[in-house]
């Protein structure tokens, strides 16, 4: 949350500055990295809709809460990336070569590309720091504050060839590859948001650490099945099948079983034992179950769903 915030405020900061200079100046490279800043910010503002909303707790019409919210606004923040950022840039700088236009270069712009740089390189420590395995809104902050850091050191590049060589296509085809560049960080982020929305399975390591915590239980057997899927980067949902031990569940009935059969005389006896045995087993294994889900929440924090069924 922390990088996105720290995120949000630098892109404002830095689309500001970057189309006074391009406005001023006619920079089709600038303007690609203006372009840039403001399909950052708007993407930036969108994550972070995204990741208010997932916090919603759960309610009648979402059990399991909104979690996953976060990975629709994600997804909305990359296509955002893809057709404003990406779009926008690459249509800019082929203009620039169909109808050349020499840009003002001066001191001005040299501030604005140092103050970006320094402004988005801060922005990338700061994400690369809070950086967490499976955060998607994270790795969308990491990965455009990157590009953003590559890009304004391609914009003064080629700045510097269009002011030194004459040539101004160096300009439009800076803008040109900056584009390219948001284009595939657009598609590895609709890729990642889209693995999320229709329910990726956990992390292999989480789905052993959870397997061997099952598997400690006592009157645990045998896992005949588990899923384990991802509801936020920090939430996870199990339904695990497993196959109980009987005889260490008739172990722990031993006494009172002893009880009763003491007092089994005729044959209704015995059918009055057994409905009264069949409802004693299911309150007993229901009470071992929950007790066994409470267990694995205390110890694996991150499961927010358990559902532990017998086979």
């Amino acid at each position: 949350m922390r990088s996105v915030k720290v995120a949000l405020g630098v892109d404002v900061l830095v689309c500001c500055l970057k189309f006074m200079v391009a406005l001023s100046g006619g920079s089709a490279s600038m303007l690609a990295e203006g372009i840039h800043s403001l399909a950052d910010t708007a993407n930036q503002a969108l994550l972070w809709i995204g990741i208010q909303r997932s916090r919603i707790g759960p309610s009648s019409e979402f059990p399991f809460g909104r979690g996953q919210e976060r990975f629709v606004w994600g997804l909305i923040s990359a296509c955002g990336v893809f057709f404003l950022g990406a779009g926008a840039t690459i249509y800019r700088g082929i203009h620039g070569l169909l109808y050349p236009h020499r840009p003002e270069i001066n001191e001005w712009t040299a501030l604005v590309l140092g103050v970006s740089l320094l402004a988005e390189g801060t922005s990338l420590i700061v994400a690369w720091h809070d950086n967490k395995k499976g955060d998607t809104a994270n790795l969308a902050v990491v990965m455009e504050d990157s590009a953003a850091v590559f890009g304004i050191v391609l914009a003064a590049l080629a700045l510097s060839l269009t002011r030194y060589t004459g040539k101004v296509y160096w300009d439009s085809l800076g803008s040109i590859t900056i584009g390219i560049i948001l284009a595939f960080i657009a598609i590895f982020l609709m890729k990642k948001n889209l693995e999320n929305l229709i329910e990726k399975a956990s992390p292999e390591e989480l789905q052993e650490e959870v397997r061997e915590q099952i598997s400690s239980f006592p009157l645990v057997e045998e896992i005949k099945d588990i899923r384990m899927i991802i509801l936020t980067p920090y939430e996870h949902r199990i339904r695990a099948e497993v196959e109980f031990n009987g005889y260490l569940l008739i172990r722990e009935m031993e006494d009172s079983l002893r009880e009763d059969f003491r007092e089994i005389e005729t044959f209704g006896d015995f059918l009055q034992f057994c409905a009264a045995f069949s409802n004693r087993i299911t309150r007993t294994v229901g009470a071992k179950i929950d007790d066994m889900e409470r267990i694995l929440k205390e110890k694996a924090p991150y499961l927010k769903s358990v559902d532990i069924k017998p086979s």
